[in-house]
């Protein structure tokens, strides 16, 4: 189960990124053990996902004029 949702987190992800890393981020979401490093993947996926979209979509630049002010 948390396989899928892991993989429901990667497929919200730019889908040049998907493309790219996808399937080794599966490999070693598979290869890990415990529960811990589990939900420091997911964290870890969360913050890709956030970083992925901010950039990519320019975002950056509306966070940046706003804090510069």
């Amino acid at each position: 189960m948390t396989r899928t949702f892991y993989h429901s987190l990667l497929c919200l992800h730019p889908p040049r990124f998907r493309e790219r890393y996808a399937e080794e981020m599966t490999w070693i979401f598979d290869e890990t053990a415990s529960a811990k490093e589990r939900a420091f993947l997911f964290y870890d996926g969360l913050i890709s996902l956030a970083r992925q979209w901010v950039m990519r979509t320019g975002m950056w630049k509306i966070a940046l004029a706003v804090w510069q002010r």
